[in-house]
């Protein structure tokens, strides 16, 4: 009678049991103290459980152990289970068992993913005997087990894949634990790496807009690392689940390929050495290139230099590890075959002017949106609250966009002295075309060079409704208005009262309306701050700017101006100096307001306001502005505290100008 094989080696399954079963005990141990002893020792005290709040999901609980649970133990795993490969005794030993090569990858590779999926339902077992006798329904449902027993188990089935299939690829273990995590943050690194270089050689490309869409959900590391704000979606989970499925059989087909002898070889297949060489040399000579452009401030003989010096590394790197040996500076053609590739590469992007020059023509816009930020976009599905802009529609204002894009791109070479002033500032544009497609450009511009077309911009009532999230809100939906008073001792006052906050969101509404591009860019960032509450976690900010005349008439209607805004009589006297940039450098000992107040208390050019008349015109017409004609120091009753300002020559009153003239 024939004998049957069975489909389970046991002999080798104790095997592996013996040599990596205290990986997924010690993957066991760390896992209860994190959630079920944490839950345990949270909730068991009713004296305790009214001071927590329902989590978001259970990655609350000690999240940072848990990732770095999860991010070392499957990777470590698949480096010891796989370490018989690495080893030419090992190798010889297992590869004499009369079992095919299919068989044994089998056996090891299940044996790891059940190592790995075994704790993480056990665990979920016990949480759940916690959450029924804790009767913990109040701050989190048994769907949140599912999801996170869900999570873990698709995380740590791919990232053991990943360190599985780098097996296949090397034959020293340290280089598998290494490039395991490589390959792993790899898409990030290096899509981060192309974008921010990108940017260097092609005037206008928006890195940014790009970096900021959801890049981190490019790695399974780095996504990982935002579990506790943004859970697995289900089309991430379905392509980790794919990948794993083609990590696991790409691995067993490099197994069936792989020779004994390429035991103790840094990279296990011929073929694959180049790759790896060339691949380690690109990625150091991005970031050689990336680190002297962002410290050299963007300077394209810094940026070649980077490049090179990275170049030569990565180079010299990869040939090391290849050869184990560091004796390898005479292999000098593959380097110089690799510069005139990058050279020739180079010089095609520098050639791309096509890119550079394109602006949309005025028939072809649907829509266009300007703005100082693509930060608005980054992960808007992940947060709530986020607001977007609307883009502008009219044709008036799309042309205006249009001529201020276009004079940014006459004047791409502007002088140095003019791009170290304090005033760049980021112009993002986003086309939307009338045929679907979009023209996304950023640029770094000096915003006072083009006043006059930003001036015909912001003056629009258009641009002011899409870009002021005030006019978005539905005020029924307003919980309360709050201002803060922006003076050392200064209360806030609350508005609850749906008739009051009617009143108040109009006059705002009209005032921002009212509002002038001069007096926009000149009181900005002064004043008392206006604070809307829409939702518990939802908060709208404004600026209570000294020009905003309707809501100031408003609150001294109501008898609040004083509470809501400095007056006068909060001021004890204010010091006038001619404005000297250097009082204020980096060089300059002196920093603080108090500081400065003290030291002009002692100078002789200094003009000493106490009428309160005076002081109230200086409170409404001192700000920031672009350019500084004089230093104003305000003395405050209180605590004898100081703030300070600026006065331009066209905002100065004119008892300012006399005594100075």
């Amino acid at each position: 009678m024939p004998s049957k094989t069975s489909l389970l080696n046991k002999e080798l399954i104790l095997q592996i049991v013996r040599s990596t079963g205290w990986i997924s005990l010690l993957y066991f141990l760390g896992l209860f103290f994190t959630l079920p002893l944490a839950m345990f020792m949270r909730y068991s005290d009713e004296r305790n459980r009214i001071h927590y709040t329902q989590v978001n999901s259970l990655f609350d609980f000690t999240f940072e152990i848990q990732i770095g649970l999860l991010m070392i133990i499957p990777v470590l795993l698949a480096v010891f289970l796989f370490r018989f490969l690495q080893v030419k005794q090992s190798a010889d030993l297992m590869h004499s068992i009369p079992m095919k090569r299919e068989k044994m990858f089998h056996h090891y590779a299940l044996s790891g993913l059940v190592s790995l999926i075994l704790p993480v339902l056990l665990i979920a077992l016990i949480i759940f005997l916690v959450h029924n006798t804790l009767d913990l329904g109040e701050f989190f449902r048994l769907m949140d087990i599912l999801k996170w027993v869900g999570t873990m188990v698709v995380l740590n089935l791919l990232l053991f894949m990943a360190g599985t299939f780098v097996a296949m690829v090397t034959g020293i273990s340290a280089v598998q634990g290494v490039l395991t995590y490589i390959l792993l943050i790899f898409p990030v690194g290096i899509t981060l790496l192309t974008l921010s270089n990108l940017r260097y050689f092609l005037f206008g490309f928006p890195s940014s807009y790009f970096l900021n869409k959801n890049l981190d959900t490019l790695s399974p590391l780095t996504y990982a690392g935002v579990l506790d704000g943004r859970p697995l979606q289900n089309e991430d989970i379905i392509l980790y689940i794919v990948i794993t499925i083609l990590l696991y059989g790409l691995s067993l087909f490099l197994y069936m390929k792989r020779k004994i002898e390429s035991a103790s070889e840094a990279i296990a297949f011929p073929k694959l050495r180049a790759m790896f060489k060339y691949g380690v040399t690109f990625c150091t000579m991005l970031l050689g290139g990336m680190y002297f452009g962002e410290v050299q401030n963007y300077s394209l003989g810094w940026i070649i230099f980077g490049y090179s010096i990275g170049a030569v590394l990565g180079y010299y790197i990869g040939e090391m590890v290849l050869q184990k040996n560091w004796r390898v500076f005479g292999h000098i053609k593959g380097l110089a075959i690799y510069a005139l590739i990058v050279g020739v590469l180079i010089l095609g992007i520098e050639m791309l002017g096509f890119y550079e020059t394109k602006v949309p023509e005025q028939s072809e816009i649907n829509s266009v949106l300007l703005v100082d930020t693509s930060y608005v976009y980054r992960n808007q599905e992940s947060f709530d609250h986020v607001f977007v802009p609307e883009p502008l529609k009219e044709q008036d204002n799309i042309e205006a966009v249009r001529k201020l894009h276009q004079q940014i791109i006459n004047d791409k070479e502007i002088p140095v002295e003019l791009t170290e002033n304090h005033y760049m500032i980021p112009a993002f544009f986003l086309y939307e075309l009338k045929n679907g497609n979009t023209v996304i450009r950023q640029y770094q511009v000096h915003e006072k060079i083009y006043e006059d077309f930003y001036k015909q911009i912001y003056d629009s009532e258009e641009y002011k409704r899409a870009t002021n999230e005030i006019f978005h809100l539905d005020v029924n939906q307003i919980k309360h208005l709050t201002i803060h008073g922006n003076a050392p001792g200064k209360s806030q006052v609350t508005f609850t009262n749906q008739t009051e906050l009617q009143e108040l969101i109009e006059v705002i509404q009209g005032d921002i309306l009212a509002e002038s591009y001069q007096d926009r860019t000149y009181f900005g960032g002064r004043g008392s701050t206006i604070e809307l509450l829409v939702d518990k976690d939802h908060f709208v900010h404004l600026e209570f700017k000294p020009t905003y005349k309707g809501l100031m008439k408003w609150l001294e209607t109501h008898e609040l101006l004083d509470q809501a805004m400095v007056m006068p009589e909060d001021i004890s006297k204010v010091l006038i100096a001619k404005w000297n940039e250097d009082d204020n450098s980096d060089e300059s000992p002196i920093h603080f307001p108090e500081q400065i107040a003290e030291d002009m208390e002692t100078r002789s050019d200094v003009l000493n306001i106490t009428d309160k008349d005076q002081i109230g015109e200086l409170l409404n017409s001192a700000g920031w502005g672009r350019t500084h004609k004089y230093m104003v120091v305000f003395r405050y009753d209180y605590n004898d505290m100081s703030d300070i300002l600026y006065l331009d020559e066209e905002h100065a009153p004119e008892f300012v100008k006399n005594y100075f003239n």
